[in-house]
Formats: C-alpha cells, structure tokens, sequence
C-alpha cells in the first residue's frame, strides 16, 4: 500500500535539492555571464573572443566532477544502506584530493599561461588578452573547486541557507570586483573578479563543515582512505568523460566557426557557452537532485519511491526546460543586443543563435534523469560512453557539418544529438530487457529483485498519535504474518509507536502542515523500518545516553528502543529526516 505522505516528501526533498543547484550553476555561470557583458561593453570583441577560446580550461576544470559528483553519490547510497561511519572518511579524503590536484593545476596554468593562450590557437590580438585574462582567473580555480565540493554537499548537513549565503557572497564580489577593476586592469581584472568571488564562497562555506553534529565535518581524526575516493571516482567518471567530450566540442566548433564565419562566430559560441550554462541550471538542477536521491533510495532498495522520484523529476525538468525554450526564442533579438553593440552581422548571428540553440533542454533533461538513474545503480558502462560520446559527437557534427548548412547546425546540434541520445537508450532498453517494454521500472533497468515484493513491505502515513498506534499495531500484524515471534513483532510495534508519537508530539505543528511516512519490510530474516518526516532536524541518537537524575523518565523512550533495535542510524537531506531501525529475526 502506497504512503499517502510519500510523494509529498519525495517531491519536498526533490525541489529542495533542485532550487540549490539551480542556484549553484546559475550562480557560477553568472559569473561568467556578467563577465562577458562587460567585457562585450566595455573592452572589445577580441577580448571576448579571448574568453571564447579559454573555454575548454574551464571545461578541464569541470573535471573536479568526477570527485565531487560521486562523492554525492556515494553518500546517498552509504547512508541509504545505513553505513554512516564510512561517510566522513569519504568527505575528508576526497577534500584532501582536490585539494593537491587543484593547487597543482592552478599553479600550472598561472606558471606557463602565454604557452597555453598559444596551445588555444588565439590569434595575435586575442592572445594578448587572454594571457592577462589566465593571469587572474588561474588562482581562483582551487576556491572554485572548494567551494563547488562543499555545496554540493551542504544539503546531507541540511546546511541549505550556508550554501545559499555562498552563492550571494560569489555573485557580490564578482560583480563589484568587474566594476572596480574593469577599467583600470581590463580582461586581468575581469579574471580577478572571478577568483576573488570564488574566495569569498569558499571563506563562507567552509566555517559550518566544522559542526561536529552534521553528517559532514572537517577533522584531521577522520582518516585518509583512498579506495573511498576511488569508489566515488568510479561513480563520477561520467564527470570525466563529460569534459573530454567537452573539450573536443569546444575545439571543434572554435576551429569550425572560425573558418567559416570568423571571430565573431567564436565569441557568439562563447556566448552560447555561458548562456547555456545558466538556461540549462534548471535541466542540471533537476537530473543532479535526482541524483541524489536516487542514490539514497537505491541504497535503501525502495523501488517504489525510486520510481516516484523519477515521475516528479520528469514532471517538473520537462515543464520547466519547455518554458525556458520559449522564453529564449522569443527574446532572441533582445538578448543578443544585450551582449552585442553596433555590430549588425555579429547581432544577427547572435540572434540566430538564441533563437535556435536552446531547443536542446527538453531532450537533455529527459536524457540525463535516466542515465543518472543508471549511475546510482553502478551501470557504469552506457553512463560513460554516452557522457562523452554525447558532447564529442556534437562537436563532430558541426566540424562536417557547416560547409554545408552555416552557423545554423552549431545551434542546433546540441538538440539533434540529445534526441539521438535518448532513441540510443530506448534501444538499450530493449536490449537489457529482450523486449519492448517502455514502462518506468523497464526504463530504468531496474532488476525484477530489486526492492521488497508486495508481502514484504507495507507503508503508511502518519499524522496524529491515533495514526501512530494504528501504525504500531498494523506493524505487528505484519510481523505476526512473515513469521516473527510475537515478543518480537511486540517490541517492534513498540519502536515505532515511540518514534512515531515522538515525531508528532515535539515535530508536528499547526502553521505549517507535516508530512510522516513511515516503510517497514520483511526481508531475508531482517526487519527494516524507516521513518520519514519534515519536521525540524532531530537525530534520536543523541538522546539515547541522555539520562537525567532528577527526571528518570526523560528519553526513557528512546533509550527503550535502542535495546530492542539492533541498529539506529540515520541522515537528515534536503529537511527531510530519515531514521532508520533495524531487527534480526530470531527464534
């Protein structure tokens, strides 16, 4: 029986997490954005060529992905498993990771930036600029990667508002740091501005991983565990794979639009490149927040609210992305004239471009919630091929492709490679499942195992104390029907009434409506409960060795539960807690 609550915590959890990282990226690409509006204002057209060419460094950059996108992974599916301990030591290996790797890379790029303008293939006027614009970028590039690692996880330290704080901290520095030092050290001070906000992100960020309470804290005692950062590594590699297929695009339509149209075609594709970057914050918002928690829910073996996640995440990537589409092509003109001034054939360019070129969101969000789905179930190998055959192909395709059609099949290769991407899954499906078979669980790979069957699980929701004891008693019934002990299926009924009630009495209020879900399964002599809830953060663990003298009663409930249940852990992600108790069936 389906939880009446489950999709309400689901979809709370989901647009959460979603509004986050769609605050992330739009944040990091404003960045970008705001740059190249005063550079296109203020400087000249090669300069903003220059930044077009120094696109695939910062693709390289993205490579940090690898580590931190599977760390997010790893997480969700250690704590969805109920293997807590392991997580810290995950969080401080792969810190300490990026950290070496990062440095090293920034100082390379600041050391030898005239030999890599040149590696770019800039011209003679573009190279001057970018050489100065490297000079102030490059020692931002470790805050950068910092502090994008540490939002990325601020939402398992339910920590939402710190990374919220970051975000604005990155966007004010940028932009008064393009505002003061435009004038006085041109594209040198356009890369500065963006290392100082990448500063100032990291400096708010790191203070609240020292919170000893949260899932994620800094310490030196946690250990160094490299085979953790590797499973993660392993589980990012489509991060990698993205980049190198990045990388390849970038070169591909610099070195296509180049020939054929000129610098300008480059700095329209610049332009592209970071308006992308912002128009598809929602399509990434959407597939990394699902990412996320089908992480958690595969580790939890929870078919059932998987394949509700999947529903919401569809719903709501593939109305947002269609919005955002109409929007663009119906400013087209008036976004173009914003970035480009007294250029008529560079503004029609420009025009074109918006008006064609972000027809790909749909099929790219719809693309990447299965091949995220994929991920967090370690289906590794179609999720690395398509990660960087995807964007190698669209760079490809332009490259054979202009001669014939112009600048036009540059906007629109994203969409056609999107689409073939998606009938590329489709076909893998039939083939996983040796028929045609479009339902949900088909699509997404799951095996005919996977969760608890129908006699196995039962969920319900809870909203009263009436509900809680009903819940306790249904829960022993349950028990009593796979063959538990009766004192057993007793001391479980117990659990959670108590946890329940506990949850109601002191989380439950009347401004704001609360949602409990609560999942018990019976599987291969265990006993697994789980209860959910919105209510404020509250870890029962904590007050299990409370015990007050002068108040013997205090906890008494907790602590009652904490001898039945052979394990208690639990995770609090995107303001939804989760507890989950575990049991061994004897006798």
């Amino acid at each position: 029986m389906k939880s009446r609550s489950q999709k309400m915590l689901i979809s709370g959890a989901f647009v959460r997490l979603m509004i986050a990282t769609v605050l992330l990226t739009i944040t990091t690409c404003a960045c970008g954005l705001i740059d190249n509006l005063f550079i296109g204002r203020f400087l000249t057209s090669e300069a903003l060529a220059a930044v077009g060419y120094f696109s695939p460094v910062t693709t390289a950059v993205g490579m940090a992905y690898v580590i931190i996108l599977g760390t997010q992974v790893l997480t969700g599916n250690l704590v969805g498993a109920g293997q807590v301990k392991k997580v810290n030591k995950l969080f401080f290996s792969s810190f300490l990771v990026l950290l070496l790797l990062f440095s090293l890379f920034s100082l390379l790029c600041y050391v030898f930036r005239e030999g890599l303008a040149g590696l770019l293939g800039t011209g003679n006027i573009a190279y001057g600029y970018l050489c100065e614009y490297i000079k102030g970028y490059a020692p931002g590039i470790l805050p950068q990667v910092l502090a994008a690692f540490l939002i990325a996880l601020c939402s398992f330290n339910n920590d939402l508002k710190r990374a919220y704080f970051a975000i604005g901290a990155m966007i004010v520095t940028n932009v008064l740091g393009d505002i003061l030092l435009v004038d006085s050290l041109g594209l040198y001070g356009i890369g500065l501005a963006s290392t100082l906000s990448s500063i100032a992100s990291f400096l708010v960020l790191f203070p609240g991983f020292f919170n000893k309470n949260k899932l994620f804290y800094f310490s030196l005692k946690s250990g160094f565990d490299i085979s953790l950062v590797l499973q993660a590594a392993r589980r990012g590699i489509p991060s990698l794979m993205l980049p190198l297929g990045v990388i390849i695009k970038n070169l591909c339509f610099n070195y296509a639009l180049s020939h054929t149209v000129g610098d300008a075609g480059v700095a329209v594709a610049g332009v592209m490149a970071t308006v992308s970057a912002i128009t598809g914050a929602g399509s990434a918002g959407c597939y990394n927040a699902y990412s996320t928690l089908a992480g958690i829910y595969f580790g939890e073996h929870d078919r059932e609210s998987l394949i509700d996640l999947t529903h919401i995440a569809l719903r709501i990537g593939i109305i947002g992305n269609a919005v955002i589409t109409a929007l663009m092509m119906l400013l087209s003109t008036p976004f173009a004239e914003l970035f480009v001034v007294d250029d008529p054939f560079v503004e029609n360019l420009a025009s074109r471009m918006f008006f064609l070129g972000f027809t790909y969101l749909v099929p790219n969000v719809i693309y990447n919630i299965f091949l995220q789905s994929y991920k967090a179930q370690d289906r590794m190998l179609l999720v690395n091929i398509m990660s960087f055959a995807e964007t190698a192909t669209i760079g490809l395709l332009v490259l054979f492709a202009i001669r014939f059609f112009g600048s036009d099949v540059a906007w629109l290769s994203n969409t056609i490679v999107d689409i073939l991407c998606i009938i590329v899954v489709l076909i893998s499906v039939i083939v996983y499942r040796k028929k045609i078979d479009f339902t949900m669980p088909a699509l997404l790979k799951l095996p005919p195992d996977f969760g608890a069957k129908a006699g196995e699980v039962l969920s319900f929701s809870v909203k009263d104390i009436y509900d809680a004891v009903d819940a306790s008693q249904k829960a022993i019934d349950f028990c009593l029907e796979n063959g538990y002990p009766k004192t057993m299926a007793n001391h479980i009924g117990l659990c959670i009434e108590e946890m329940a009630v506990n949850v109601i009495e002191h989380g439950f209020t009347r401004a704001v409506n609360r949602h409990s879900d609560i999942r018990v399964v019976s599987k291969d002599g265990r006993f697994i409960v789980r209860i959910r809830d919105d209510c404020r953060e509250f870890d029962p663990r904590k007050r299990i060795n409370v015990f007050d003298p002068k108040d013997p009663e205090e906890n008494i409930g907790i602590r009652i539960v904490s001898e039945f249940a052979e394990e208690i852990s639990y995770y609090n992600n995107a303001g939804i807690n989760t507890v989950i108790m575990s049991f061994t069936k004897i006798g």
